[in-house]
């Protein structure tokens, strides 16, 4: 696939760990809920991310972790606005399906950085008939909180007892059923992503209602 240059607009540190990379967008085109993958101009290296903004925004979102013993995130955090980095894509099918667009209950599950592509969805798609579920550790990692209506946000936190629910979001689906008929979207921990898929088919939910993309 053709890379693509893109200059660096600014980095956004969100918490000791975390960070937006926000990179100008030119005319790239994509759908809510698709990845690139970023690489050092003239290297091979290149990590995939999620898109965290909007099909409506004018530059493009990306949230990172930096990870303690990961190089490529380190460097990407210490890029300064007029870097460029080179960015394949789009890729991914992590999109929603169009009963969900046309307003079609919808529940989305979230741990940590995997928020991005519903962060994108609900900048793209506000009128969304949405409950989303994101478990963190502590509630600074709320990520892109404020894009989301607050009636429709729970934020599970699982170290310290200071978000919507204090436990992980397995806990809080154990405790709170979902109706069979839901459309369901899953991004984040491979561990997550298991248990959460096992909980909704004991609900009754059936596989086609059940979308996931594992970020790690």
């Amino acid at each position: 696939m053709k890379r693509r240059k893109h200059k660096v607009l600014e980095i956004i540190n969100i918490t000791p760990e975390t960070f937006i990379l926000r990179l100008d967008r030119q005319d790239f085109q994509f759908e809510p809920g698709q990845y690139v993958v970023i690489r050092i101009p003239d290297e091979k290296k290149g990590r995939e991310y999620s898109i965290f903004s909007a099909t409506t925004d004018d530059y493009l979102d990306f949230l990172i972790r930096e990870i303690p013993a990961g190089e490529f995130s380190r460097y990407l955090r210490h890029l300064t606005p007029g870097s460029e980095l080179d960015i394949e894509g789009p890729k991914g099918y992590f999109i929603l399906n169009e009963k969900t667009k046309r307003g079609h209950p919808t529940l989305m599950i979230a741990s940590g950085t995997g928020i991005s592509p519903f962060h994108s969805y609900i900048k793209s798609y506000p009128d969304l008939n949405y409950r989303i579920i994101h478990g963190v550790h502590f509630a600074d990692e709320a990520y892109g909180r404020a894009a989301f209506d607050p009636e429709k946000y729970i934020l599970c936190t699982s170290r310290r007892d200071e978000g919507d629910y204090f436990g992980r979001v397995t806990y809080y689906l154990k405790e709170n059923a979902v109706d069979k008929d839901t459309i369901c979207y899953l991004c984040g921990n491979s561990a997550m992503i298991e248990e959460v898929t096992n909980l909704l088919e004991k609900y009754g939910l059936p596989p086609e209602n059940i979308r996931t993309e594992v970020f790690f």
